[in-house]
């Protein structure tokens, strides 16, 4: 679950930059994004439940 949430600070960080560089961030940045989100949360509940 670590490297996921690793995974997710770099994403969030190239959004940041994207910003002030002004450059669009690929459609699969977000789906990416939304991935990881999902995965993170399905490994808590689990977590909980073992």
């Amino acid at each position: 679950m670590e490297e996921k949430a690793y995974l997710l600070k770099l994403l969030a960080k190239e959004k940041r930059r994207s910003w002030f560089g002004l450059r669009r961030t690929p459609e699969v940045h977000g789906k990416l994004k939304e991935k990881l989100e999902q995965m993170i949360r399905n490994e808590q509940v689990n977590r909980r439940h073992l």
